[in-house]
């Protein structure tokens, strides 16, 4: 005799599996349903008359696979209650309640414990235990009857709302909202239907199971691994595979290695339902964001496939591995694929990066090495802080660099800072903000100069013992008249004297300020010239770089404690780890800013034209791009819609291949997409950011989501196809062997480190403190055994390695100004009048972090601007508008403030590129309108700081 259906509705849909089937079990489920009502009829009816629709068949991917980039839909109870985040409380609550009834939930695609399928299949487990009780008469069924009805309230109901009200407003097919609106029907009023599912999945009548005891919460160490300025302690707290807490480094250590606002809202970034879940196959257009759920095996041996098939036809040179990866870790995906590209002939290589290509290019030009920043601790001794352009309350730049600077504060020391922007640091440190135009800086530095040297301020000594063209009287040989340093200042050449009124109509510093400036800096004994990044990465970066160097040399500063040297970076005390990329057999490199050029014009790209190195010319463009980790490709490239014009054109290059947590813009574009894991579900080192003394152990803190896996594991098989497995794993089949085997190799270097499992129980290790780290002051106190690492053994302010290029007007062989493209003095100006700013906002990391909903409210995606700007075009705070120039337009909301100088607007870079239908970007990605057209002279690096754009109100 067969139950009633009130008794066996949960059994109809208590295979989890409901929910994981392919498409075709699905459907022929479906098509073998006995729906016994009318309306449950119709509905069934209507999903089974279109279910050989290939559009279904997406929808149906896209819902429960995640292959569609615009469609999101909450799958879990912890997505639909409380925090809308994966591995919650909600999570932990949902496995709690199975197992108070004695309930394991089964593994589905790696989906947590509650997944919209394992709550039915909860269900299944219970109604076959009532049904089991009821005929024991043992009076249990009752208590099974209102467990299913409080687990039906507490959790299914709110999960099946949450994704039937996504996938409507995501407009899925109508099959597929009728199968929701079915499950919904199903599960309110145990409609009357029946389902044939295979046999092996309902579950057979049983006795209730014992309850299941629950372990503790424990705390985990881990450790950040993104390309942030902070790289800080974490504590993650996990119970039962749920991530229910991020706490920091809770004192042992001082400074404080402590996590910002970015690494405590971990959960929520990377724990975010927006996850890549299954490796897929591009089915739409390049760039459309469209794919099909394939297996690891598959997506290898496509891989394996595709890059047998390029190296064949265009050689290695056509290969190519973008430079951005999230994991800044000693274990990165990118290091493992170059290990692999090295061993089957080599790729394409590159040279520099997009975050400081200009200040490392220029800087052994000057000074002969990338060595003229000094540690942090020894802005302690200095007695003036000039912070140009820099701005660590955001970026941090080094987790113990706040902490400096804060000390600083307290001892009464005068800080000013130079940024376009009244940034937080500005707010939090300085005594004075000076607002200057972008890409002006080194006219402000030449207006400064002007007064040091005529009012005599300079330090003499320091310039006739160590600098070579300064002036006439320390010129090289054999070079004309009037092309040293102050000839140009003087305006001896161009009959322009660079006076602080020059400066201040081009940088928009009154001459005032330039001349009190000037006069503070020189007299302050040591003072500290701090330079950001951010000012090198503009159209004329090297003439920055080299201009504030000039300054610390004219001063007297460069290698005495307290004072600095105007570097760009500092440079780490320890050995680090790092994964063996092998030598690369081919010789060729790119400037790394311009691989979209190298994948349009690569045959056209030359050593002169285009700073390859290596070869003279390139003979093909990159056919293959492989990005791991990276949202490089478009979002964080110059002129988004012009990298998607390449991109797209199938005929240029002809394979890419992603690896990513999330569908980014970039991830978007890839012919394979591979999940990859979070940090918190793979091992791994974190180093100090740049400098710093210590290393972080990143510990595991629960298995890998869904069916990521990583980088690894896959590249380790890909190894084993194209026949190098061996070679690649070198003895070490396992990440962790690696693992193991590169702390070692460290520690046979450094001997004060612990052993491996007291390393690993600690989360890290500090090292004792050392001396502070003065840049070139051996070489200042030690001039006959320690010169200068360039050709006259002095700094040298003119370079006549620079003056034999022969182009004296972009690439000078002083420092000076050279206006720029799109620049503040650019005819341009009068088509787009305002000069669009970016900035490394404090909550986000590039582009990581902007997924994460909480971060919204640290700092939204908005436009600043100058309230006189903002009043010529009837702009009010929180007005929509459009920013816009040739390349591109974005939508975005204004805040009007004061903290934004006039003529100047600024928009917090690494917002997620996303288009409307008419390709206007709705979320702010400022790439949507800079340029690559104009790299820098010398580095070919990335100008994305200079750009010109108009504002109007979008109303």
């Amino acid at each position: 005799m067969q139950p009633d259906n009130k008794q066996t509705r949960w059994v109809g849909f208590s295979l989890c599996e409901a929910f994981c089937l392919s498409f075709t079990d699905w459907q022929q489920s479906l098509i073998n349903a006995r729906p016994r009502t009318p309306e449950t009829r119709c509905l069934v009816d209507n999903i089974v008359a279109t279910s050989e629709s290939a559009e279904l068949q997406q929808d149906y991917e896209a819902l429960f696979y995640g292959t569609r980039w615009n469609v999101q839909v909450p799958l879990w109870a912890s997505a639909a209650c409380g925090q809308p985040v994966l591995l919650n409380e909600t999570t932990l609550a949902v496995i709690h309640f199975y197992h108070l009834w004695g309930h394991t939930p089964p593994e589905l695609d790696g989906n947590p414990a509650d997944f919209i399928g394992n709550q039915f299949h909860f269900l299944g487990y219970l109604d076959a235990a009532r049904r089991y009780h009821q005929q024991q008469q043992d009076g249990r069924a009752r208590e099974i009857s209102r467990a299913i009805e409080d687990f039906t309230q507490q959790f299914l109901l709110d999960t099946l709302t949450a994704m039937a009200a996504s996938a409507r407003a995501a407009h899925l097919h109508p099959a597929i909202i009728d199968f929701i609106t079915l499950m919904e029907m199903f599960v309110l009023s145990g409609s009357d239907i029946d389902i044939d599912f295979p046999a092996a999945f309902l579950p057979p009548e049983h006795p209730l199971l014992p309850a299941i005891e629950n372990p503790p919460r424990k705390m985990i160490h881990t450790a950040g691994v993104n390309n942030c300025g902070g790289r800080c302690v974490i504590n993650a707290y996990e119970q039962q595979g749920c991530i229910l807490e991020i706490g920091t480094d809770c004192g042992r250590r001082t400074p404080q290695l402590r996590a910002c606002v970015r690494g405590r809202g971990y959960r929520h970034t990377f724990l975010n339902t927006q996850r890549l879940r299954y490796p897929m196959k591009r089915v739409g257009r390049r760039g459309e964001g469209r794919f099909s759920r394939i297996s690891w095996d598959e997506a290898i041996g496509l891989i394996a496939s595709e890059w047998r098939r390029i190296t064949d036809k265009y050689g290695p040179a056509s290969r190519y591995p973008q430079a951005s990866s999230g994991n800044e870790g000693g274990l990165r995906g990118d290091s493992m694929m170059q290990r692999l590209m090295n061993l089957d002939g080599g790729h394409l290589g590159r040279y520099n990066n997009y975050s400081s290509a200009c200040v490392h290019y220029i800087m052994p030009y000057v000074y002969g090495d990338n060595r003229g920043s000094s540690a942090i601790e020894d802005v302690l001794n200095t007695q003036y802080l000039l912070l140009w352009g820099h701005n660590p309350a955001e970026t941090l730049f080094g987790t113990e660099r706040n902490y400096a600077l804060t000390q600083l504060k307290q001892r009464g020391v005068r800080i000013v800072v130079i940024d376009p922007r009244q940034s937080d640091t500005a707010l939090a440190y300085a005594n004075e903000w000076i607002g200057i135009r972008p890409s002006t800086d080194s006219a402000l530095a030449d207006g400064m100069a002007y007064v040091i040297w005529t009012e005599g301020l300079y330090d003499k000594a320091f310039i006739d013992k160590f600098c070579v063209g300064m002036d006439e009287e320390h010129m090289p040989a054999n070079i004309p008249p009037h092309e040293s340093y102050v000839s140009y200042l003087l305006g001896h050449k161009d009959g322009v004297a660079k006076t602080p009124e020059w400066a201040a109509a081009i940088c928009g510093v009154d001459r005032e300020t330039i001349k009190r400036l000037a006069r503070e800096y020189a007299t302050a004994k040591p003072a500290c010239l701090m330079p950001g990044l951010g000012i090198q990465r503009t159209g004329n970066g090297e003439q920055t770089v080299r201009s504030l160097a000039l300054l610390a040399c004219l001063t007297g500063n460069v290698g005495v404690a307290g004072g600095g040297a105007a570097g760009g970076l500092e440079t780490g005390r320890h050995p680090e780890i790092n994964f063996p990329k092998g030598e690369n057999p081919y010789p060729g490199k790119i400037p790394c800013f311009l691989w979209s050029r190298a994948v349009e014009h690569g045959e056209e790209m030359t050593s002169a034209k285009d700073g390859i190195t290596g070869v003279e010319r390139l003979t093909t463009g990159i056919k293959m791009l492989v990005n791991i980790g990276g949202n490089l490709l478009v979002n964080q490239h110059a002129d988004v819609n012009d990298s998607l014009r390449i991109l797209n054109d199938e005929s240029r290059c002809e394979f890419i291949l992603c690896a990513d947590i999330f569908m980014t813009s970039s991830a978007r574009c890839a012919d394979i997409l591979l999940p990859a894991p979070s940090f918190l579900e793979m091992d791994n080192f974190s180093h100090s950011w740049l400098y710093g003394d210590y290393i972080l152990s990143n510990n595991k803190v629960r298995a890998p989501l869904f069916e990521s896996r990583p980088e690894w594991d896959w590249i380790h098989e890909l190894a084993g196809l194209l026949g190098h497995g061996e070679k690649f794993a070198e003895g070490k089949p396992t990440m962790e062997a690696w693992r193991r085997f590169l702390y070692e190799q460290l520690r046979s270097q450094n001997r004060e480190l612990p052993e491996w499992a007291e390393f690993i129980e600690e989360g890290g290790y500090r090292f004792p403190p050392v001396t502070p780290y003065v840049a070139y002051q051996e070489q200042r106190q030690h001039p006959d055994k320690s010169p200068f690492n360039t050709p006259s053994g002095k700094i040298e302010i003119f370079s006549n390695r620079i003056y034999a290029l022969g182009d004296p007007h972009s690439r000078p062989a002083i420092p000076k100004y050279v206006a720029c493209h799109e620049g503040a003095e650019d005819p341009l100006r009068q088509t787009y009048p305002l000069q669009l700013l970016g900035w490394h906002t404090k909550r986000r990391a590039h582009s990581v972090h902007d997924n994460n909903p909480l971060l919204e409210e640290v700092e939204p995606q908005r436009l600043w601007i100058n309230p006189q700007d903002a009043a010529v075009r009837n702009i009010n705070d929180g007005d929509t508008v459009l920013i816009f120039n040739a390349r591109g337009t974005i939508r975005v909301p204004a805040h009007v403030t004061t903290r934004v100088i006039k003529g100047v607007v600024g928009l917090p870079q690494g917002a997620w590129y996303t288009p409307d239908t008419q390709g206007v970007d709705i979320r702010g990605c400022i790439n949507t309108l800079t340029s690559t057209a104009h790299p820098t002279p010398f580095a070919k690096g990335n100008p994305q700081h200079t750009n010109l754009v108009e504002v109007r109100a979008d109303r």
